[in-house]
This record gives C-alpha cells, sequence and structure tokens, in this order.
C-alpha cells in the first residue's frame, strides 16, 4: 500500500483488487490478516483510491471492499467449522463470491483458507 497524504490518496495494489481477494497463501498471504491490513489503512486520511485492479474508486468504495472480504472469510469459516470439505467450500466461494473453477482463487485461496481457518 502506498499513501499520498497530499493528494488525500492510497494506491492499495492487490489488497483491494476485483470483486474478491486472490489470497496469496504461498506468497505468504492470510485472509485473517487482510481485513486488519485494510483496517490500518482506513485509518489514514483519503478520499481517492486507486486499486491493484479495478477502477478508482473512494474511501466508501474500500470500506466495501474489505467488509465482503470479512464476509468472505466469515462464511468459509462457517463451512469450515461445520466440517465441510474443501471440494464444498470451494462451491460455494464459486455460487457465492465468483470464483471459477479452475482460478487461482480455487488453487491458492481454497487451500490457504482451509487450512488457516480450522
Amino acid at each position: 500500500m502506498i499513501y499520498f497524504p497530499a493528494l488525500k490518496t492510497v494506491h492499495t495494489g492487490d489488497l483491494m483488487a476485483g470483486a474478491t481477494p486472490l489470497i496469496d497463501y504461498p506468497g505468504g498471504g492470510s485472509v485473517v490478516e487482510w481485513t486488519k491490513t485494510l483496517d490500518r489503512v482506513l485509518t489514514l486520511d483519503f478520499d481517492t483510491v486507486i486499486p491493484g485492479h479495478g477502477a478508482v474508486t473512494n474511501k466508501a468504495g474500500l470500506v466495501t471492499y474489505r467488509n465482503n472480504v470479512e464476509k468472505l472469510r466469515n462464511r468459509a469459516a462457517g463451512l469450515i467449522h461445520e466440517g465441510k470439505s474443501q471440494d464444498e467450500v470451494g462451491k460455494v466461494m464459486t455460487a457465492e463470491f465468483g470464483w471459477a473453477a479452475n482460478s487461482l482463487n480455487m488453487q491458492w485461496s481454497l487451500p490457504g483458507m482451509m487450512a488457516e481457518l480450522k
């Protein structure tokens, strides 16, 4: 994340990218730490958000994105705690969060969440 205080702008890089995060577990990513990091970003004084992918937005847009990440994490955690298999959790991620069947989300994020959120 890069903060430009004089411009009241943050560039989030891939902390905000598209509609749902690609959690790079092989690179050390964490769905739990994701929202914590976004919470720290939200303490800054800014109006404009330049995401890693997608349209330029504002602080409210970043709040919405952050809340969607939390919703995804909580949904996955609930399913995992219910004893759902990786395949079952993957089907929910596809249906509710738009993950494509052979996407990096399924290859990286899903197995990582299964381990992190157990």
